[in-house]
């Protein structure tokens, strides 16, 4: 039974992408520090499984992490590992670019001794649309230039560049994923469409940065572990893959839509004149992201089961449904404005 190795695999991609994979005939295992966003191990679908291993440990522990990988011995590293939320980095920046960009770097030196070995494995280090900055022109392609605005972005942007020296100087096998947008089930609360959500379901305004025009591209997150999964079987030289949609929406629109839902639901008391307010933007926020996925559509035949609409339906009867994953994640989740940078 093959093996798959994924770090960050308590946090809101890792979290799906596990559930997902444990459906499949591989042995899993995760590793994770665990911060305030990261979702318990009873939580996770398949928690018991015998096939699947947690350890706790931070991608900054080198040595401990260089031990584990050689113990697993993996086929497949996904590393999903990385503080996430523009807001937070904007306020603490150093932060982020220790924990994302040592950590990632951590785990690609270890991993570029371990695969002389065993050479057949391959490492996919997910990454963001964020690099490419605010899109005007055509969808970014997977050489577009970087123009990353938020420390967050920035530390990603650095990780991408630093598995590209990676893979052209020593050859390391691996492949760098930039993803657009994700939501749905087990997404941290501060976030954008979980606060929608919230914020309607409580009868509370939805706060939206800005003129509201800052336009995202969309993927549900069943969707987003497919297509991750589905480079698993490509065997091709091509090193970067943009994985999108399509779904474009502006904020406005995307809170009208999820309102819409709601109401016709009757999950909210609002009415169309008083379900959004506007707000102070956030510094350095970018307009618009758009991605050109043709070379991963072209080379996986890969199709979507969900649209924008069908994945926010499925995303709130989730929160919904998971009430207990809920309450206890409002315990550690802080509801205030942050990354306004006075």
């Amino acid at each position: 039974m093959k093996k798959i190795l994924i770090t960050g695999g308590s946090g809101f991609i890792g979290t799906n992408f596990i559930n997902f994979v444990l459906e499949k005939k591989f042995k899993v295992f995760n590793i994770d520090k665990l911060s305030i966003a990261s979702t318990p191990e009873k939580f996770k679908i398949n928690h018991k499984n015998k096939n699947y291993r947690f350890y706790k440990l931070d991608l900054l522990n080198e040595k401990k992490l260089e031990k584990l990988i050689y113990l697993i011995k993996p086929n497949y590293i996904f590393n999903f590992a990385a503080e996430s939320h523009v807001d937070r980095s904007i306020d603490n920046p150093k932060l982020f670019i220790q924990a994302n960009i040592i950590s990632s770097l951590n785990l690609f030196n270890i991993f570029r001794q371990f695969s002389k070995k065993n050479n057949k494995s391959t490492l996919f280090h997910i990454s963001t649309d964020e690099v490419f900055g605010s899109n005007f022109g055509k969808p970014s392609k997977e050489d577009s230039p970087y123009f990353p605005s938020s420390p967050y972005s920035s530390s990603k942007a650095s990780t991408d560049l630093i598995a590209i020296s990676f893979i052209e100087t020593y050859k390391t096998p691996i492949k760098i994923l930039n993803l657009c947008n994700n939501f749905g089930p087990y997404q941290y609360l501060e976030k954008f469409i979980p606060t929608i959500i919230f914020n309607l379901i409580n009868n509370k305004t939805v706060p939206i940065y800005g003129n509201g025009k800052n336009l995202r591209e969309w993927i549900y997150i069943n969707d987003s572990c497919r297509a991750i999964f589905s480079l698993i079987k490509y065997k091709g030289k091509i090193k970067r893959f943009n994985i999108g949609t399509n779904f474009r929406i502006n904020n406005l629109n995307l809170t009208e839509k999820i309102f819409k839902i709601l109401k016709h639901k009757k999950l909210t008391k609002l009415d169309n004149k008083k379900y959004f307010k506007l707000v102070k933007d956030r510094p350095g926020h970018d307009l618009r992201y758009a991605l050109n996925s043709k070379i991963f559509y072209n080379n996986t035949k890969f199709k979507l089961n969900d649209t924008l609409n069908s994945g926010l339906i499925k995303t709130i009867d989730w929160y919904l449904e998971n009430l207990n994953w809920t309450k206890h994640m409002k315990k550690r989740y802080i509801n205030k404005r942050i990354g306004i940078n006075d």
